[in-house]
């Protein structure tokens, strides 16, 4: 339960810094996963992607979605749980 209130949280802060500053989502995702949450670089980015598949680039991150999918540098999980706060 504490991991899905702290994706969320990191969703719903992309998405209000995205919308006031124009900043890509992943400028905080990305940083906050990997400290708050312990994940590699490589996994932190490849689970990113998905705000990026459903809200923002279907057509290009869908492709990079799956090249980090197959390399298992996704946690589709937390990929759910931030789709939910962006």
């Amino acid at each position: 339960m504490e991991g899905l209130v702290i994706y969320v949280l990191i969703g719903v802060t992309a998405g209000i810094l995205s919308g006031f500053f124009g900043i890509g989502g992943g400028v905080i995702i990305i940083p906050a996963l990997v400290f708050l949450e312990g994940f590699s670089q490589l996994k932190a980015q490849g689970t990113s992607l998905v705000a990026s598949l459903v809200v923002l680039l279907p057509l290009v991150g869908i492709l990079a979605f799956f090249e980090y999918c197959i390399r298992g540098y996704t946690d589709l999980y937390a990929d759910i749980m931030h789709c939910y706060g962006y």
